[in-house]
């Protein structure tokens, strides 16, 4: 519960003018926060709904955006984290649009095999769809996925596409087998490493088919606001290995922290590698882009007062409708490298840009009204690419040079 005194401060900074108050995500915070000074009970769906391609979950968007995208014929795409959410509904728009090789890159388990067979249904004749054992929370299996996506990759001249789609959140302050922040490694570090791992597959397809995209998938937990699991800027310290229990404990606050450092180094690693790209010879043909799913009913935790299912309606999507971002970011022709696509209402709609080439845009409704914290140009500012990247480098141990500077002449 919260402290009447802090409580009526918080709720005081979500008070809008009339004219913005078209706004289903105010809306539905302020509803909320009434409830909550006023103990009526909101009762809080506490069950977990999976729902697959043989279900039929609520979609506003996501057939007409699938029917928008290109064919994939001849290409080979890879997404992390395919078993349920996002991931999923992303690996079944791929498998329908008819690429040759779909790699899904999840953990061996029941629910990998399950996501396999289901996507196979979805796929047309001829192309393949195959599992790759990777557990992101193991840097050992990090390098043998990424030699085995390699190894794949070159039966189809190379990777066209790795989404990096897979993630945890909520976790209590342990570490990964390997000394990280178990969210900060599976979210952040683990990508970031895969990615580098999958250059000259990527390359491949560059070279051979006229681009290669790599997608980051970042959340509204990027910016400040506690209510979207947001918080402070991006900070070193929860990069390098550390002990258990010393990035804030267990408490709720703490873990969000955790959660919103990962996500805000996922998005600021897309804007730094494009910009690394940018500058480099023999890149042009590289995209390195980004996209967030709102809010989306998935197997990821919200926070309790935006469980309710009156309010997921309100303001949420399916996970299939959450998926249209990433999957724009993944194959809409009109995607330039720099690029972020979210929800135009920030919770739930379309897909709309909300970074160009690496350059935010003028923040349209909600994004910039109180209480929403939403700051992409502090992530996308050349201090904080620098820091994700001198960051992931030394937890990791290794450098990543990325070619050779162009000459500029002026």
């Amino acid at each position: 519960p919260f402290h009447l005194k802090r409580s009526r401060a918080w709720l005081s900074s979500l008070i809008l003018p009339v004219s913005v108050m078209t706004s289903r995500l105010y809306i539905s915070l302020l509803a909320t926060c009434f409830c909550l000074l006023l103990g009526i009970d909101v009762a809080v769906d506490e069950s977990l709904t999976t729902t697959t391609a043989t279900t039929t979950p609520r979609m506003k968007y996501y057939n007409d955006v699938v029917k928008s995208l290109p064919p994939l014929t001849g290409k080979c795409v890879a997404i992390t984290g395919t078993t349920s959410g996002i991931g999923y509904w992303a690996a079944v728009a791929t498998a329908r649009k008819g690429p040759a090789c779909l790699l899904m890159l999840n953990r061996i388990s029941s629910r990998a095999v399950a996501a396999e067979e289901e996507v196979k249904r979805e796929a047309p004749a001829g192309v393949d769809v195959i599992t790759i054992a990777c557990d992101l929370e193991n840097i050992t299996s990090i390098h043998e996925a990424a030699a085995a996506v390699n190894r794949v990759a070159a039966k189809y001249g190379g990777l066209d596409v790795v989404a990096l789609n897979g993630g945890i959140m909520s976790q209590p302050d342990v570490r990964t087998m390997d000394g990280f922040d178990v969210m900060m490694q599976t979210d952040h570090l683990g990508h970031f490493l895969l990615t580098k791992l999958l250059m000259p597959s990527l390359a491949a397809a560059a070279s051979s088919r006229g681009e290669c995209r790599i997608v980051e998938e970042s959340s509204l937990a990027r910016g400040s606001s506690h209510i979207l699991e947001g918080g402070g800027p991006l900070k070193a310290t929860y990069f390098p290995r550390s002990p258990a229990g010393s990035l804030g404990g267990n408490a709720s606050a703490a873990s969000r922290e955790r959660y919103h450092q990962a996500q805000l180094a996922k998005l600021a690693f897309s804007m730094a590698l494009h910009s690394k790209l940018k500058l480099a010879r023999n890149y042009s043909n590289f995209k390195s882009v980004a996209s967030a799913p709102g809010f989306s009913d998935t197997h990821l935790d919200l926070p309790k007062f935006l469980r309710p299912d009156w309010i997921k309606n309100l303001i949420g999507m399916s996970a299939a409708d959450g998926s249209c971002s990433i999957l724009t970011a993944m194959f809409a022709p009109s995607v330039k490298s720099g690029d972020f696509h979210e929800p135009r209402f920030l919770s739930e709609g379309l897909p709309m840009k909300v970074i160009a080439e690496g350059t935010p845009l003028p923040p349209a409704l909600p994004r910039g009204l109180p209480g929403v914290g939403i700051h992409d140009a502090e992530i996308c500012a050349d201090e904080t690419l620098a820091k994700v990247w001198e960051a992931s480098e030394d937890a990791l141990g290794l450098k990543w040079v990325i070619g050779v500077p162009s000459l500029v002449f002026v």
